[in-house]
């Protein structure tokens, strides 16, 4: 996984307005043992030529539900991970039209700067560049045929509709604006928090050097009593109960904006 530092500085990602609930999703997967041990054995698999960069992916996808590019040259890199189209909202189903409804092929130019196409399977995984937050295509089939967006029945639809919107606001010609699965500041700095205590507990951290570090430096005066007591104490066994959770399985939520 990346180089490691100080699990006390703030992360590369805490200033980035544009993260979205999928950018923080991978950074507690990529906490995970097993999803780490996978995603070396895909790396490695890669490298010796074994299997291609997209099929490693699709496999961690398969089985992590989101996953970093395994692609050595961009091993890690947020920007890059991709997500199961039915798991996340955020990524934008384009499939074939039915005939006779009038539809149009899919221009690849009209669509901007493209950071990377992924062939995952059956779909062509597009993540399209935009400042505001990137926008991901899952598109099956060839986009020189009549295509349509793809909105599934599923209990909350209306994340899925926006990101769509954003999609014919680019092709449009306008600005896409911003995701609608961005998570507002405190909830990211909540989310971002939390992946710095599983950084703290791996490097050895105890309890009350996580709670003086961060939540406030008092406690390293408190009297052994005192911290057994403390509102810092309870705070920060939730937040390292709810860190573990997310990190496990929970992230898979965080796709949902949850």
């Amino acid at each position: 996984m990346p180089p490691e530092k100080d699990w006390r500085a703030p992360l590369d990602e805490a200033g980035d307005d544009a993260l979205q609930y999928s950018d923080i999703a991978i950074g507690y997967l990529g906490r995970n043992a097993g999803y780490r041990s996978d995603y070396r054995r895909a790396l490695g698999r890669v490298k010796r030529g074994a299997i291609s960069a997209d099929d490693a992916t699709a496999g961690l996808v398969r089985r992590w539900g989101i996953s970093y590019h395994a692609a050595p040259g961009a091993a890690f890199d947020r920007k890059l991970a991709v997500a199961r189209p039915d798991l996340s909202p955020a990524s934008i189903i384009i499939a074939p039209a039915l005939a006779g409804i009038g539809a149009g092929p899919l221009d690849m130019e009209a669509l901007g700067d493209i950071r990377a196409q992924i062939r995952m399977g059956d779909f062509l995984h597009v993540i399209l560049a935009d400042p505001d937050g990137d926008e991901h295509l899952c598109v099956c089939g060839s986009c020189r045929r009549p295509m349509a967006v793809m909105l599934p029945i599923e209990p909350d639809p209306l994340a899925r509709l926006a990101s769509a919107e954003r999609l014919c606001r680019r092709l449009s010609g306008m600005a896409a604006g911003p995701p609608a699965l961005r998570p507002p500041p405190f909830r990211r700095e909540h989310l971002l928090t939390l992946l710095q205590v599983l950084d703290g507990r791996r490097a050895g951290a105890s309890q009350r050097e996580l709670a003086a570090s961060l939540i406030h430096p008092k406690v390293r005066r408190y009297t052994p009593t005192k911290w057994t007591d403390s509102a810092e104490r309870k705070c920060i066994r939730r937040w390292l109960k709810e860190a573990v959770e997310l990190r496990d399985g929970g992230y898979i939520r965080l796709l949902r904006g949850g």
